[in-house]
């Protein structure tokens, strides 16, 4: 997190976020350099000295939770990545990625829109029907690949007058070379930008001879280690989530249970291969994000425009807005601990369905409420841990007022509701006078204790 006069990075030292009378917070060094004792901001005078002015801590707090993940705050022009911890150590040239982004755009607008004035008169014949194909289409599934890296993301036109938008196809229809993919085909091997339309919510189920009975492996990539393997699922039922069960036996999986249990300096091998084989991935398992923040993100990334069904334990909260924004995800199991904080989740970007089964423990209570909000209009299925009533715990583990947070949320689809009772307090008067309070505020839906209805709480 950045000064706002400086665009330096905050700390606990020269630059600790100072917080002036008017409400504004700036570092300490841009209030010092000033002779007059007035918020940069606003202008507004105060006669306290700087030094003596309140540290911002809510800020300190989000900086220390976020430290982890310092790599992906910072720019190092040095090994022109991200930076790692490495680069703050040894002295490279890292900024935070706003101020060094501003240093690589510095001249370079004004001579892109002489560039953008001729590209029309580059478009042969074929450049300009695919630029045409890209205005047309509303949302693409972009990946781009150079070198180890890999980014995927979904496009969505929100204005389809949009200018820039219209000269950022016609530039990726003149230098990118694009070749146009069958749906059902895997990437071309080669490409190096590969765009193609996203594919439907579902899909007929293919016949039998057309299921696959082997591992699948990413084109291009060499075969995934026993602990990133895909291979097909067994066949189960899931009761009251509307999926069919040919559909959901045909989901490509990728399991990273023992990669991501990993640190940052081990397994890099594997961890390449896994991400190279996240790219079409529909269910992945076991995403351990405490291990390896940035290879955890990195990873949820590339699965992101095609996952249908996930597993993740122990995100920070990047980990947990880029989960947020996954367009066909259907169904997450989120296990989480204090390392996400308490963030609240927006609305659902557009083109997101909305998920159809959430299975979630030690989530905080403000994020959960987002996160079912966000997810009202088409959430079936809810496998919730949280306790009844007792004086001695704390949220999830106790929770007096369930309804009410229930309430809150507009659950309009939910069909099922289990509340598991692991490490959770549970008194059976407690309990059921609980399940009695939800049964009135969700009416349409079941409810049930996991302990007392012997409800399973399944892996996924």
């Amino acid at each position: 997190m950045d000064c706002s006069i400086c665009f330096e990075e905050y700390n606990h030292g020269e630059r600790s976020p100072k917080m002036v009378p008017c409400g504004h917070t700036v570092c300490l060094q841009c209030l010092l350099r000033s002779d007059k004792k007035e918020c940069p901001m606003c202008r507004t005078v105060f006669t306290a000295l700087p030094a003596s002015l309140p540290k911002n801590f809510d800020l300190l707090r989000l900086i220390g939770e976020q430290g982890t993940a310092r790599g992906l705050r910072g720019w190092c022009s040095d090994c022109r990545q991200a930076a790692s911890h490495r680069c703050w150590n040894d002295e490279h040239d890292v900024l935070p990625v706003k101020r060094a982004l501003t240093r690589q755009l510095q001249g370079v607008l004004p001579q892109a829109a002489g560039q953008i004035e001729g590209l029309q008169d580059q478009c042969q014949w074929e450049q300009a029907l695919q630029a045409l194909t890209l205005m047309a289409t509303e949302s693409w599934n972009l990946t781009l690949q150079g070198g180890d890296k890999v980014l995927t993301g979904t496009l969505t036109l929100m204005n389809k007058d949009d200018p820039l938008m219209k000269a950022l196809w016609v530039a990726l229809a003149v230098r990118a070379s694009l070749t146009e993919v069958q749906p059902t085909a895997p990437p071309a091997e080669s490409a190096s930008l590969a765009t193609r339309k996203p594919p439907a919510a579902a899909r007929p189920p293919p016949k039998a001879e057309e299921r696959p009975s082997a591992q699948r492996v990413a084109p291009g990539g060499p075969a995934p280690p026993p602990s990133a393997r895909i291979t097909p699922t067994a066949s189960r039922e899931c009761p009251a989530t509307g999926w069919r069960k040919e559909e959901r036996n045909l989901l490509r999986v990728l399991d990273v249970r023992d990669v991501s249990q990993s640190g940052p300096n081990d397994m890099k091998q594997e961890k390449a291969a896994a991400l190279l084989s996240a790219t079409g991935v529909e269910r992945l398992v076991d995403v351990c994000c405490h291990m390896d923040p940035e290879w955890s993100l990195a990873l949820l990334c590339c699965a992101a425009p095609t996952v249908v069904e996930l597993k993740v334990s122990r995100p920070q909260r990047i980990h947990l807005e880029a989960v947020h924004a996954m367009p066909r995800l259907r169904g997450l199991h989120l296990t989480c601990d204090g390392s996400v904080g308490t963030p609240e989740l927006p609305a659902l970007p557009p083109g997101h369905g909305g998920l159809q089964r959430l299975r979630v423990s030690d989530l905080p209570r403000p994020t959960l409420r987002s996160l079912l909000r966000a997810h009202a209009q088409s959430l079936r299925v809810l496998e919730l841990a949280v306790g009844t009533a007792a004086e001695q715990d704390a949220w999830p583990e106790s929770c007096a007022d369930l309804h009410a947070l229930l309430a809150e949320c507009g659950l309009r689809a939910l069909q099922r509701l289990v509340l598991q009772r692991v490490r959770c307090s549970h008194k059976p008067a407690a309990c059921s006078r609980q399940r009695a309070e939800v049964r009135c505020v969700l009416p349409a839906a079941e409810v049930l204790c996991g302990r007392c209805d012997r409800v399973v709480w399944e892996s996924l």
